[in-house]
């Protein structure tokens, strides 16, 4: 028999509608289980920090960690990283705050890399300079939300805890599931208000399906390709969920920004083309998709997204 807790959860797994309560439930045991085979690992190279069930106690990982026990190896010694964990998470990170940190830099390595198998011309540079010019609109974007979607600047604090700064050729922004936390951004979605208000959007959605996938998959045929309105190449169908997943964010933040009388004209102009390109990613998965029993559910919830849009 499934217990109401249990039920909770998986209302807001099949639910675009964001709960922060259950977000911060979903998140604390993701990081748990991050944080059982950190200590498992540990064990095999002394006392791991707060005795063998350390990790219980665990309400977040910083993204540095996330890294070691996804991506490897694991270093006991920056593993105190792990211990931060706790009740309250610390200020948002914007960086590169200074120059020299290794799982930084060999984290914009790792991305690059993986957009370098499909535009081998991209490269990217961590850029302080763009972290001092571009974390004003990034703040004030922030504010925004907070105002016009509370619940999702609570979203946003509660998956995400660095934004990193990178400069590139034609790179916009991402999230990368083996640095769980953090948004790489780079300027092309950092020179406006909007952009970053976008981007935010954009990027803590990939962390909310990453993070709903985590329990579970949506699609049957994720690794097959097709096309879709945020990427000229054909992607995985795993791909396109995504996409269809975080416009619908986007059109969704967008559109509550614009009910404002003194929203800019940008922001009307990114609702629309939000809420075009998010129709034709429905229509894809609606045509190509193979859904689990969660997945089918979650469907109906992004169709009905775009309906409660395009009758606004």
């Amino acid at each position: 028999m499934t217990s109401s807790a249990e039920e909770y959860l998986r209302n807001q797994l099949t639910s675009f509608e964001i709960n922060p309560d259950a977000t911060a439930a979903l998140a604390t045991v993701y990081h748990r289980r991050l944080g059982k085979r950190l200590w498992a690992s540990l064990a095999e190279q002394g006392t791991p920090p707060g005795g063998p069930d350390g990790w219980r106690r665990l309400t977040w990982l910083h993204p540095s960690v996330v890294r070691m026990v996804t991506v490897g190896p694991i270093d006991a010694l920056h593993a105190g990283y792990a211990m931060t964990g706790g009740p309250s998470r610390p200020p948002l990170e914007h960086l590169p705050e200074r120059d020299g940190v290794p799982w930084l830099e060999d984290s914009v390595r790792y991305l690059e890399n993986d957009i370098q198998q499909v535009d081998t011309a991209q490269s990217l540079t961590l850029s302080r300079q763009l972290a001092e010019k571009s974390r004003p609109h990034v703040d004030q974007a922030v504010e925004v939300l907070a105002r016009v979607w509370p619940a999702a600047a609570q979203e946003f604090r509660t998956l995400v805890q660095s934004i990193v700064y990178v400069d590139g050729t034609v790179f916009r922004s991402a999230t990368v599931e083996q640095t769980y936390g953090v948004i790489y951004a780079a300027p092309q979605s950092l020179g406006s208000v909007a952009a970053a208000f976008e981007m935010v959007l954009h990027e803590t959605g990939h962390h909310a399906l990453y993070l709903r996938n985590s329990f579970g998959p949506f699609v049957l045929n994720g690794s097959a390709l097709a096309s879709h309105p945020l990427r000229p190449d054909p992607r995985p169908i795993f791909g396109v969920l995504h996409s269809a997943h975080v416009l619908a964010r986007m059109a969704t933040g967008l559109h509550r920004w614009t009910t404002e009388a003194d929203a800019p004209e940008e922001a009307h102009e990114r609702r629309e083309q939000a809420l075009k390109n998010l129709s034709a990613s429905l229509d894809i998965l609606g045509r190509e998709a193979e859904w689990t029993a969660q997945g089918s559910d979650y469907f109906k919830d992004l169709r009905a997204c775009e309906d409660s849009l395009r009758a606004a």
